[in-house]
């Protein structure tokens, strides 16, 4: 008899994949495998794998995933079999599929009640402060325990076995955690506020979106915010020199909505000491937790839940809507993830080699598909909403994630808002599953509900804004139409779905953009292509969306990714809002112009077809009309860097125009190169 140590898991119903390391192989070996029973194992298959042996063996009679088993060599070596690929199996979803949506702790002043969902494990413990809690395995891989008494504020973690090995893990359900992504906290729901909606609710077409980070927008010193970096500053309001920033600067803008970069909890800051390190946060480790670097007490149960719930009320309050930025494809350590310390290999893609696929290049996909990650999302989403009151969800690379689940989430979030939004990076990325399954733009027409940021509009309009004669030798003369016209003759469904950009936080900013691809640029011709790019998206039929600080020309030192680079970078330079105050102005009464002006952003695109009108004055120059009821708006686009001069047409008001127009009597017009006449009959 030999000594011998191995690993077996199971990988379909009659296959065992039994690892061991090369030294305890030997000629003849043979495995059995027994439960109530003894079944004997055949040798499929060895593969050496340096020091490793791998043998595939077959059983002839299927296994059954709910009982007990044990391996045995032929000298009567032991281990128990674990669960391996059998996890990504329609069967194990089919088994173990948990549709209740009350998983981690529900409290009561009497007693709290604890549930994991952990199906591959044989025992389970609650750790409630310190102390041990046996939890009763139920139906569908459930265990439950109820624990009596107050337990309020109290820190807890689960401790289970898995595949032979003891494994403590936060609750990925929980709503709070100890700083660090540490112990979970019970948390009762009735002390958090009841959100109230904004009083103003637009169609998503009519959406103007502002991009906002939470802790770019209250860094800089000199701007005199209170609650640096945290949830509290974004409702600061702070002066410098006369100028309103902050939270007011917001409203008098006049944007319907912010969009607030990721708040959940994410693992490449220090929740204790932030100024360390910078990053944007598209890093999940808690889901349902709010970011403990954004709030004054990261190790207290309740102020990072209740602290952003007072930010995000703030807004409502001054009638403005919030979106939250979710990154549901991929997560920061995918060896640590909570649900890979309970179900191993069952969150995450894998290739036909058995490896992580990487559409994200963060080196792990999200599985959406699968039943579980599927209901985590989608109750995820579902708590931000109805806890905190958030009016819509931007997706982190959307295209990962499959069309299924995006459409369930949208009807599933119609219940609680009817007009929740959703849109995403729809960026076609090869993930392990048939591209006509994902939530990219190509496929929109499975997805009639959620909207997608435009990339072909971002990519051409700054291409032609850097180099006006592409107009011409790229022949792009029906392709401004048709972006301007909220991309009318691509793959959307309507208007609404294409959310029109020239800039957000990837990537460099436009105003660097111009001067990074052509150095001889001034600065003078870096904001008029900026200003004329941002005129554009105002003007445009779809949704318009703004980055933070777009309106006042801001800059990254020209460095393209920021996601890691240092506050002084990254944060938002309050001081060019003073420098630019008169753009900030023309921009103010422009996105007005846009509200006051329906048919600016209409529907449907048959009413677009009925109601706009182009005609090319020059090569460079487009006459753009849109007829209602109401009247006509004309505009007249100058895409070339000189001058033109047009007639005056009687009837018509102007309403802008660079520079402006000092003679009324004059029967020409002249305009600027890289802007926009506006005029109305």
């Amino acid at each position: 008899m030999a000594l011998r140590q191995f690993q077996a898991y199971l990988d379909d119903v009659a296959t065992i994949r039994l690892v061991m390391e090369k030294r305890f192989d030997a000629e003849q070996m043979h495995f059995t495998v027994e439960s109530a029973t003894t079944s004997q194992l055949f040798i499929h298959s060895r593969i050496e794998d340096k020091d490793l042996v791998i043998y595939q063996l077959t059983s002839l009679t299927a296994l059954n995933l709910e009982t007990n088993y044990k391996v045995y060599d032929q000298d009567r070596n032991a281990c128990e079999l674990g669960y391996g690929h059998i996890v990504r199996s329609k069967l194990f979803d089919q088994l173990f599929t948990y549709d209740q949506e009350d998983l981690g702790a529900s409290y009561s002043p009497t007693h709290t009640t604890f549930k994991l969902w952990a199906p591959i494990s044989k025992h389970a413990f609650l750790v409630l402060e310190g102390q041990p809690h046996a939890m009763k395995r139920m139906e569908k891989g459930v265990w439950q325990v109820s624990v009596d008494g107050d337990l309020e504020g109290k820190s807890y973690h689960y401790l289970h076995k898995m595949n032979g090995e003891w494994i403590g893990v936060h609750d990925p359900y929980a709503l709070s955690s100890e700083a660090g992504h540490g112990d979970s906290y019970v948390i009762n729901l009735e002390k958090l506020a009841k959100p109230r909606r904004a009083k103003t609710q637009v169609p998503m077409s009519q959406a103007i979106i502002y991009e906002m980070s939470v802790r770019d927008f209250s860094w800089q010193k000199e701007a005199g915010f209170k609650h640096r970096s945290q949830f509290l500053g974004l409702t600061e309001s702070p002066q410098l020199n006369g100028l309103t920033l902050g939270m007011d600067y917001v409203k008098d803008l006049g944007v319907t909505h912010i969009q607030l970069m990721p708040l959940y909890d994410f693992g490449s800051v220090d929740e204790t000491y932030p100024q360390a390190v910078y990053n944007w946060g598209y890093d999940p480790v808690q889901y349902n937790v709010p970011e403990g670097s954004f709030s004054s007490q990261p190790n207290d149960p309740y102020a990072r839940i209740l602290e952003l719930q007072e930010a995000i009320q703030a807004y409502h309050d001054a009638d403005i809507s919030v979106i939250m930025d979710v990154v549901y494809n991929h997560v920061y350590h995918a060896e640590e993830f909570s649900f890979e310390r309970i179900v191993p290999g069952y969150f995450y893609r894998y290739d036909h080699n058995g490896q992580r696929t990487d559409g994200t290049f963060c080196g792990n996909d999200v599985a959406s598909e699968r039943s579980m990650v599927r209901n985590y999302i989608k109750q995820s989403v579902k708590q931000w909403a109805s806890i905190y009151g958030f009016d819509g969800f931007r997706f982190d690379l959307m295209g990962i994630i499959d069309s299924e689940t995006m459409n369930q989430i949208a009807d599933e979030l119609a219940a609680i808002h009817p007009n929740a939004y959703i849109y995403g990076e729809g960026w076609k990325m090869g993930t392990g599953l048939a591209f006509e399954e994902l939530a990219h733009q190509y496929n929109a027409e499975q997805l009639p509900t959620i909207s997608f940021f435009n990339d072909d509009y971002r990519n051409t309009l700054k291409e032609v804004l850097l180099e006006p004669q592409q107009l011409v030798y790229k022949q792009l003369h029906e392709k401004i139409q048709h972006l301007l016209t909220g991309s009318r003759y691509g793959h959307f469904l309507s208007p609404r779905q294409s959310l029109n950009y020239i800039e957000c936080h990837d990537n460099a900013t436009a105003f660097d953009y111009f001067h990074i691809q052509n150095p001889q640029w001034t600065t003078h011709q870096q904001k008029r292509a900026a200003s004329l790019g941002l005129q554009l998206t105002l003007i445009s039929q779809g949704m318009a969306f703004i980055h933070s600080g777009q309106e006042f020309f801001r800059t990254k030192d020209e460095i393209d990714n920021t996601y890691n680079i240092p506050d002084r970078i990254n944060r938002l330079d309050w001081t060019r809002a003073l420098r630019y105050q008169e753009h900030i102005e023309f921009i103010r009464a422009l996105i007005a112009f846009r509200k006051g002006n329906p048919s600016l952003t209409q529907d449907s695109y048959d009413t677009i077809h009925d109601s706009c009108d182009f005609y090319w004055l020059t090569e460079f120059v487009l006459r753009y009309r849109v007829t209602s009821e109401t009247g006509t708006i004309q505009f007249i686009i100058n895409f070339a860097d000189t001058d033109f001069t047009f007639e005056k047409e009687d009837g018509k008001t102007i309403l802008f125009n660079y520079p402006p127009i000092e003679d009324e009597d004059s029967p020409t017009i002249r305009l600027a190169g890289q802007s926009i006449s506006i005029s109305m009959k």
